[in-house]
């Protein structure tokens, strides 16, 4: 077992931090031998606070070390990122995030650890052309890790429009990067026909009640515009009787989210650029929280099974997918559906062009 502190010193100051700046559940937290760890900048203390998922089992899997540059995929409030970073005083984060106001608002971190961590404003699917475009592509890759889906800070902030609970009623809008010029889900919601409407549900969320929830969307749009959270939930449950009403509007909602946000391809894409940026024996980290996501790594992991010259082999002792502890479930319940995978590069040359779900 990796250890995540090399002396007692290190797990002092590591130890202080966490009580200096974090709330911890009513158990405490031993950093030595608990995945329950937490990383929140606290500068924003105000909104809902950020676990990070795994963290624990990142760092024994990353294990940082001095002067290696390891690349945080999804930045999101910074949780991983600070948890590398003040493993080992000596390394470096490049930090990817589609969300430009995530950068706003943990302007903190960057004060507080200078030139070890750099941020770009990029999906993880661009990763390689980002680097160019800072002069960054010559680095060597020593770790990635992908923590996929939306962060706490975007499902509990109303105008984002993510979350399907009333009292975060806010605008059908959902993406990621809000300048950004693409659909909403405003625009998808009150302009796509019930064919499409349909595919979303059941390709995105696994949905069987499509037609139904199509068809009343397509009803209600017909008198007014569809524009908000709460507007689009009573649709649904108006849509499917009542017991099944909590899990659908779930699905309907990630379905458009993932939709909107193109988040399938993401993953596709952002785990070839992952093989190409990793220097041999470095390892890939992705978290996924529901099946589709899963399925996508898991293929792109298994890859080496069927083709001559392989890419990725699992760590021997990391065969099966690792899933959130009941310390973990109790501190962060929404690590609930999380499951990690995790992989080390190897010397063989890149299989990224063959991969194809």
């Amino acid at each position: 077992m990796i250890k995540l502190f090399n002396n007692n010193n290190n797990l002092i100051k590591f130890q202080q931090i966490l009580k200096r700046n974090y709330s911890v559940n009513k158990k405490g937290i031993n950093v030595e031998d608990s995945s329950v760890l937490q990383y929140v900048d606290k500068e924003f203390e105000s909104y809902k606070i950020h676990k990070p998922v795994f963290i624990k089992e990142v760092l024994e899997i990353l294990n940082p070390q001095p002067n290696k540059i390891y690349i945080d995929a999804t930045f999101g409030m910074g949780g991983h990122t600070r948890g590398i970073l003040e493993t080992c005083k000596d390394c470096y984060v490049i930090a990817f995030d589609r969300d430009p106001k995530v950068f706003d608002m943990t302007k903190s971190l960057r004060t507080e650890f200078k030139d070890r961590l750099i941020t770009i404003n990029s999906t993880f699917s661009s990763m390689r052309s980002a680097l160019k475009e800072k002069n960054l592509s010559h680095l060597k890759i020593s770790g990635i890790l992908y923590d996929f889906g939306v962060s706490s800070y975007q499902i509990d902030t109303a105008d984002r429009g993510f979350s399907f609970k009333k009292e975060l009623d806010g605008p059908l809008d959902m993406r990621m990067n809000q300048n950004s010029s693409q659909l909403s889900a405003f625009d998808i919601v009150n302009t796509f026909s019930e064919k499409d409407l349909r595919d979303i549900f059941f390709y995105y969320g696994e949905e069987k009640h499509t037609k139904n929830i199509a068809n009343e969307i397509i009803r209600k749009r017909q008198i007014e515009p569809i524009k908000n959270t709460n507007d689009l939930v009573k649709i649904i449950e108006s849509s499917i009787p009542y017991p099944m009403a909590l899990k659908t509007i779930s699905r309907v909602f990630r379905s458009l989210r993932m939709f909107v946000n193109d988040e399938l391809n993401e993953i596709k894409v952002g785990l070839t650029e992952g093989e190409e940026l990793l220097e041999p024996n470095s390892p890939l980290l992705a978290i996924s929280f529901h099946s589709i996501e899963d399925r996508i790594v898991k293929q792109f992991l298994n890859k080496f099974t069927t083709i001559d010259e392989p890419t990725f082999k699992f760590s021997p002792n990391l065969k099966s997918p690792i899933f959130p502890s009941e310390e973990e479930l109790e501190w962060n319940p929404r690590s609930k559906s999380a499951v990690l995978r995790t992989a080390i590069r190897t010397s063989n040359k890149p299989i990224s062009s063959k991969f194809n779900i």
